[in-house]
C-alpha cells in the first residue's frame, strides 16, 4: 500500500513538473543515500522519512459484508500517515541551487494545487488507495537539525509533506458465516 502511494504521487507530480518545465521525471522516489553512505539526490528526491498511527480514524469494525453475501471476520485496517520529504539537488554552484529553489517551489504549488486525490479525480489511482490528502508539514528549525542529522546529511533545499489516511489491512478472513436474516423470540 505504501509503495502504490508513494509511486502514485510521484508520478502525479512528475506529470505536473512536465507540463510546467517540459523536462522529463525529475522526481525520483529513493533513499537520500545508498548502502554506501553516497547521496544519491541528483533532481528531487521523495522519501519517505516517518509513518505514523491515525489514532482518531482507528477503524475497530472487525466485520464486513463479502461480494458472496456471507459476513466474515478479519483484522481491523490500520489508518497511516506518511511524512514524505522532497528534496532537491541540481549542483553546488549558484546555478544548481536556483534550480533547486525552483523545483522546491514546483512541489509546494502541485500540492497546493492538488492536495486531495481520489478515485473520481484521479481514474489511475489504485483502487486499494479510497482517498490521499497532502499538507503541508512544517518543521521547526530545531526539528530540520534533527532530522537532516538523523539522515546523516547536510541540509538542502527541502520541504516536507503530511499523505493521509492510508488504510493498510490485510484481507485475510478469520470466519466466514451466513448473514442473520431474522430473529427468533420464541424460547
Amino acid at each position: 500500500m505504501i509503495e502504490l502511494a508513494l509511486f502514485f504521487l510521484k508520478t502525479q507530480l512528475n506529470n505536473y513538473l512536465k507540463l510546467r518545465t517540459g523536462s522529463e521525471d525529475k522526481v525520483e522516489l529513493i533513499p537520500l543515500f545508498d548502502k554506501n553512505g553516497k547521496m544519491q539526490v541528483s533532481n528531487v528526491a521523495m522519501t519517505l522519512v516517518n509513518i505514523e498511527e491515525e489514532r482518531v480514524m482507528k477503524n475497530q469494525n472487525l466485520y464486513r459484508e463479502t461480494p458472496q453475501g456471507t459476513i466474515a471476520k478479519t483484522d481491523p485496517k490500520v489508518m497511516v500517515n506518511l511524512y514524505v520529504l522532497f528534496s532537491a539537488n541540481f549542483g553546488e554552484d549558484e546555478f544548481g541551487y536556483r534550480e533547486s529553489l525552483k523545483f522546491i517551489s514546483y512541489v509546494i504549488s502541485f500540492f497546493q494545487s492538488h492536495s486531495l486525490f481520489t478515485p473520481g479525480s484521479y481514474p489511475d489511482l489504485n483502487d486499494q488507495l479510497t482517498k490521499l490528502s497532502a499538507e503541508l508539514f512544517t518543521l521547526s528549525l530545531e526539528q530540520q537539525n534533527n532530522l537532516w542529522g538523523a539522515l546523516g546529511a547536510k541540509q538542502m533545499c527541502s520541504v516536507m509533506y503530511k499523505v493521509k489516511l492510508l488504510a493498510i489491512f490485510d484481507d485475510n478472513i478469520k470466519m466466514d458465516a451466513p448473514p442473520i436474516t431474522e430473529a427468533n423470540l420464541n424460547p
